[in-house]
């Protein structure tokens, strides 16, 4: 097997922040991230796969998802604009399966998602928990067209997109998120079949005590393989 070795920035390079996706932001996600599960939509998605083969994992964040495809015997190429978390990935990583396994199956990429491109066919699954939506609205088109490309037919796609109720769109630059109405998700679905969706519009309470706030969500979250 092809030694898959982290391709980042190094030690003290400047990180890609995210406009929609603040420090601010970033601190309070990974203060609650600590007592998160697996996501959900990752573990349908793996119901329905085979034999593990080679997956990305964009805006892996502090890794939880990573370790968990290592552990079931996946490939897996782990992508964030913020460094802190490629690292976070990496530790969880070989917390998970230990370094020798992330040498030989973990490749680490600290890039904003709009640069992504593996490349047509290369994958088996991609799995993008809650980030895609912080793409900037006039980048999202063609980083989509590239993650449908890059997963092989019968292969698979985990992960959200927001709808245009979402709280974080108003907080936001103007642009600096994308967002779709359910017509417009079904539109970029339709190179899939779709395996599960659901659309979740709801008010919740994000950060801790003293910083609690509340959020409005509006998101749909997806699993669907893809079309031959």
């Amino acid at each position: 097997m092809r030694r898959m070795t982290d391709a980042a920035s190094g030690d003290g390079a400047p990180g890609h922040d995210v406009p929609g996706f603040t420090r601010e932001r970033l601190a309070r996600y990974l203060e609650r991230n600590v007592t998160l599960p697996v996501r959900d939509t990752l573990l349908r998605a793996l119901e329905h796969a085979g034999s593990p083969g080679r997956a990305a994992d964009l805006g892996c964040g502090p890794g939880k998802e990573v370790a968990e495809l290592l552990r079931r015997g996946w490939r897996v190429e782990a992508v964030d604009a913020y460094r802190e978390m490629t690292v976070a990935a990496r530790a969880a990583a070989e917390r998970a399966v230990g370094p020798a396994e992330c040498d030989a199956r973990l490749r680490c990429t600290h890039a904003p998602l709009a640069a992504w491109d593996v490349g047509d066919g290369q994958l088996d699954l991609v799995h993008a928990g809650f980030s895609l939506p912080f793409v900037a609205a006039a980048d999202f088109p063609a980083l989509w067209e590239r993650i449908v490309r890059a997963i092989r037919p019968g292969g698979l796609f985990a992960g959200q997109l927001f709808g245009p109720n979402d709280s974080f769109l108003r907080e936001s630059p103007a642009g600096s998120m994308n967002a779709h109405a359910r017509d417009a998700v079904d539109r970029l679905l339709a190179p899939f079949d779709v395996l599960s969706i659901a659309e979740e519009e709801r008010d919740g309470v994000i950060g801790t005590p003293p910083n609690e706030r509340v959020k409005h969500w509006h998101v749909f979250h997806i699993v669907a393989r893809r079309r031959a």
